[in-house]
């Protein structure tokens, strides 16, 4: 029996020296605190949208075989993380499962400025004027056309059937259109052609090549656009209203970011806010270690 009770005493002993070794048994989070949490973030709705649990990425369509799938990392108090989510940890143990519900001022707030807003029926000029002489940066033309140009010699405008000679080089490259009144131009990336109705000394007066009841589309839009009118003065637009849509489209430094398309009763929204922006989100939250 005396036997038995030593080995018992030597278990709890070596038990609470394991414990001990953590560091962490009943310490709660507090500012400062490095912790690991797991996360799995969702819409009121129940809808995830992220999550550090491979298998439940894998449940919800989620997974990206490149991410590393493993407990979020992060000083608390620092905001490395967003506010609702720093101040949600506090008082939470290793081991704790907590859900934070948190509002879009404490997380993703929607910015005004990355929304553009036009409206569904357009007026546009039905002519434009262009400058007979581009000047253009000679980086940014060699980047273009590369290097060892000469005066006089004749380029093409990617993506266009516009020639241009060189009649200067220095400080910047001047390029002259070689267009003549009646030239049509295209070009790849416009809705239209278009033909060249004036040249004087200075400039180009160019007019769309479209009619009335035509359908265009304008480059990464996902709707198209119908021509409801075209007069000497102005060219008159619909653009067709289709179901709410995300696209990809280039960023202002030419990364690839989201953008949600939709449509109210007279206009069309871009909003480059991310998916997540101005809704209230909830985390279930699983602390797994911290680090004082």
């Amino acid at each position: 029996m005396k036997k038995l009770l030593i080995l018992i005493l030597a278990v709890a002993i070596l038990l609470s020296g394991c414990v001990d070794k953590t560091g962490q048994t009943g310490q709660t989070v507090k500012n400062g605190d490095n912790i690991s949490v797991d996360y799995v973030g969702s819409y009121q709705d129940g809808k995830v949208f992220d999550t550090s649990i491979e298998s439940v990425a894998k449940a919800n369509d989620l997974f990206n075989p490149n991410a590393p799938y493993e407990p979020l990392n992060f000083t608390v108090g620092t905001r490395s993380v967003i506010e609702g989510f720093d101040e949600g940890v506090i008082g939470m143990k290793v081991g704790d499962t907590r859900t934070l519900t948190i509002p879009p001022e404490k997380g993703y707030p929607v910015d005004p400025s990355r929304i553009q807003v036009s409206p569904i029926i357009q007026e546009l000029p039905a002519t434009s004027v262009i400058p007979r002489v581009l000047e253009v940066p000679t980086s940014q033309f060699e980047q273009i056309f590369g290097p060892n140009h000469s005066v006089g010699d004749t380029v093409t405008i990617p993506d266009t059937n516009i020639n241009v000679t060189i009649t200067n080089m220095t400080p910047e490259i001047s390029l002259k259109y070689n267009l003549i009144v009646g030239s049509n131009i295209w070009d790849s990336r416009a809705p239209w052609n278009e033909t060249v109705i004036k040249i004087d000394d200075k400039n180009i007066t160019v007019k769309p090549k479209i009619t009335k009841n035509e359908i265009i589309q304008f480059q990464g839009a996902p709707f198209n656009t119908t021509v409801i009118d075209v007069n000497d003065t102005n060219i008159t637009l619909r653009h067709n209203r289709i179901p709410d849509k995300r696209i990809t489209v280039p960023g202002m430094f030419g990364q690839m970011e989201d953008m949600k398309v939709s449509f109210n009763e007279t206009s069309v929204i871009m909003d480059r806010n991310s998916e997540v922006a101005g809704k209230t989100l909830l985390f279930n939250i699983t602390l797994r270690s911290i680090d004082k």
